[in-house]
C-alpha cells in the first residue's frame, strides 16, 4: 500500500522539516507539495528537497482572486493520483495522528480493503497557544499539547484520505466520490453534518484509529508573524486572521501529548534532512549564474560548490520551467569559472523572443539568482 500526502504551502519555512520527519517517521512514502510562492525561503527550501527527491514540488501561484488551494489539490490528484493507493490532504499546520498505538499503515489496511470505500473523514483536534507569546525552542509537536475538548464544534471539520481512482474531484475538507461512499475512520459509513453524501463537518466528533492535530495558532508571536497577514489558500489573498482570530481558536481546555514521544525520532529526522540539504543539494551553496535571451533560444551557464548537476529555474512571464544544466562549456573552464564542464543550458521557449517578455532566473534549490542579460537582437 502506497501512501501519499498532499498539501500547499506558504510561508511555512519553520516548520516544513518537522512536518516531513513526522509524517515520514509513521509511514508516509510519497509528499506532493503545491508551493504557492513564499517570501520566507519556503520556496527555496522546497526546490531543494524536491531536487533531492524527498518531495515533488509543484509551482503553484495564486492567480487573480481565486484561492489556489482547492485548484493545486486537484492538480495534484490529476498529476500524481495514480502513484499511490491512497492520498491525503492535510495543511503545513496538521498532522496525522493514530490514537490506538497501531501504526498509520496498520490502521488504513482495513479501510484500504474495502471495495466500496472511496473516502476517509478525519477529524480535527484543534490546538491552541499552550499560553505561548513567542515561539520558543522545540518543535512543534512538543510546544504545543493543549487542546480543544473533543465536542468542540470546530473539531467536527475533517480532512480527508482517498482513494485516487475512487474520486472526481477534492474540495478543501472533503472530496466528491466517483464511486463508493465516505467512511469514519471506525469503518461506519461518516455521517455529516447535515445528512450530505460529503461535507465539510462530520455531525459528530470520532477519534477512533485516526485524527489529524490542527496546531492552527502556534504562539502568538508565530500567529502574528506568519499566520495574521498570509491570506487564505481557500480564498481572497487579503483575508485577515488577527485577534479574533487568535482568540477563537487558542483552544487550551485539555492536555494532550500524543505526539510527544515521537519528538526524539523526529529530531533526528530533521537533521538527516538537513544534512542531505547540506552536503547534497544547493540550497547552501554559494554559485553563480548567467542567462542570455535571444530571440529563439535561451541560454547561459550555472555553477556551484556542489559537485552535482544543477537545475535552472526560469521564470518566462510568471511560467516556470526546469532546465538541466548538462552543455560542455570549457570556455568557462579555461577562464576559471567553473572547474566542471558541463555548466551551460540551453532553452528553447517555442516562440520568438522580445524585450517585452519578463525573464527571471535563479539556481534551482537556491537562492542564487542569475544575472539575466537581454540580446541587442531583440530590439526595442
Amino acid at each position: 500500500m502506497r501512501l501519499g500526502v498532499a498539501a500547499i504551502f506558504k510561508n511555512e519555512c519553520d516548520y516544513i522539516l518537522e512536518w516531513i520527519a513526522y509524517h515520514q517517521l509513521i509511514g508516509v512514502d510519497r509528499f506532493f507539495i503545491a508551493d504557492n510562492v513564499s517570501d520566507d525561503g519556503s520556496s527555496q527550501l522546497l526546490e531543494a528537497l524536491d531536487f533531492l527527491g524527498v518531495i515533488n514540488r509543484v509551482y503553484f501561484p495564486r492567480v487573480g482572486e481565486t484561492g489556489p488551494q482547492a485548484p493545486a489539490y486537484n492538480y495534484i490528484l490529476r498529476q500524481y493520483g495514480g502513484e499511490v493507493d491512497l492520498l491525503c490532504f492535510i495543511d503545513a499546520d496538521e498532522f496525522i495522528a493514530n490514537t490506538n498505538g497501531l501504526s498509520l499503515k496498520e490502521n488504513l489496511s482495513a479501510f484500504h480493503a474495502m471495495e466500496d470505500a472511496g473516502a476517509l473523514a478525519l477529524n480535527w483536534r484543534n490546538f491552541g497557544s499552550s499560553g505561548h507569546k513567542f515561539k520558543g525552542e522545540g518543535l512543534v509537536i512538543e510546544r504545543f499539547k493543549q487542546a480543544s475538548r473533543k465536542d468542540h464544534p470546530a473539531n467536527c471539520h475533517i480532512k480527508t484520505i482517498l482513494k485516487p481512482g475512487m474520486v472526481q474531484r477534492m474540495n478543501i475538507h472533503e472530496c466528491i466520490l466517483e464511486s463508493g461512499r465516505y467512511y469514519s475512520p471506525n469503518l461506519e459509513p461518516a455521517v455529516f453534518e447535515k445528512g450530505g453524501a460529503c461535507e465539510p463537518k462530520t455531525r459528530e466528533v470520532l477519534y477512533d484509529r485516526i485524527r489529524v492535530n490542527h496546531y492552527v495558532v502556534k504562539s502568538r508571536q508565530e500567529h502574528m508573524l506568519k499566520k495574521e497577514s498570509k491570506g487564505s489558500g481557500a480564498g481572497s489573498a487579503d483575508r485577515g486572521k488577527g485577534e479574533a482570530y487568535f482568540k477563537a481558536h487558542d483552544l487550551n481546555d485539555e492536555f494532550d501529548d500524543a505526539l510527544t514521544r515521537y519528538t526524539g525520532d523526529v529530531a533526528r529526522g530533521v537533521e538527516v534532512l538537513r544534512s542531505q540539504l547540506a552536503m547534497e543539494s544547493p540550497y547552501l551553496c554559494f554559485g553563480k549564474a548567467h542567462v542570455n535571451v535571444m530571440p529563439k533560444l535561451i541560454g547561459g551557464w550555472a555553477v556551484s560548490d556542489l559537485d552535482k548537476p544543477l537545475k535552472v529555474r526560469l521564470l518566462i512571464n510568471g511560467k516556470e520551467h526546469l532546465v538541466d544544466v548538462d552543455r560542455e562549456r570549457p570556455d568557462l573552464v579555461r577562464k576559471g569559472i567553473s572547474g566542471q564542464l558541463y555548466c551551460g543550458f540551453n532553452f528553447r521557449p517555442g516562440r520568438d523572443m522580445t524585450v517585452h517578455d519578463k525573464v527571471e532566473a535563479h539556481i534551482y534549490g537556491s537562492s542564487v539568482k542569475a544575472n539575466v542579460i537581454y540580446s541587442p537582437e531583440l530590439g526595442s
